[in-house]
């Protein structure tokens, strides 16, 4: 486990379906984060869990949680990691409103970046947001990242055409930040 002043991540496990059914079924906290929202039964929660929880190599799910509750995930996107090379990508989802907006993202990223780099020894760590999801592009420019390109219109969310922003940040560039913060 990977503890923070407020924050754990611990692995993802098979109790945590049924809470992320449910705060899944949140539509206004889901639009911005997917860009898309259909309804999902829990049993097919729980088969893509199994199904995906046998792959040895995508076993980089995380649950964030606090005061002992499980809030959001953050994880690898498995199709993105590249060892040879030191690259990956992530996603990150603070579901449970209770808990949005209070910087518990921001510690979360923290962490996640700390066993990116420090653990697993990747060189650079990718991600893509929505330009229009503001609190999710802060979040992330206040961990280090840096915009690196834009594809403009190229996602549908919720009745507009919105930006897609990639964003990265160099192993390099998380040590001066984090030893400047010493």
């Amino acid at each position: 486990m990977l503890r923070g002043q407020h924050v754990t991540l611990r692995p993802f496990e098979r109790d945590d379906v049924k809470r992320q059914h449910e705060l899944m079924a949140n539509v206004d906290l889901v639009l911005p984060a997917y860009g898309s929202w259909e309804p999902t039964s829990l049993a097919a929660h729980e088969k893509w869990f199994d199904k995906h929880a046998e792959k040895e190599e995508e076993q980089t799910n995380f649950a964030i949680e606090v005061d002992g509750k499980f809030v959001g995930f953050i994880n690898l996107h498995p199709w993105s990691v590249n060892r040879r090379a030191g690259v990956a990508s992530f996603g990150m989802a603070i579901l449970d409103p209770a808990y949005v907006g209070k910087g518990y993202g921001r510690e979360a990223l923290g962490l996640f970046l700390d066993w990116a780099f420090r653990i697993q020894n990747f060189r650079r760590i990718g991600l893509i947001t929505w330009a229009d999801n503001q609190r999710a592009v802060r979040c992330y420019k206040a961990g280090g990242f840096v915009e690196e390109g834009r594809e403009r219109e190229a996602e549908y969310v919720a009745g507009e055409y919105v930006d897609i922003i990639n964003m990265g940040l160099l192993r390099r560039e998380w040590e001066a930040r984090h030893s400047e913060s010493r």
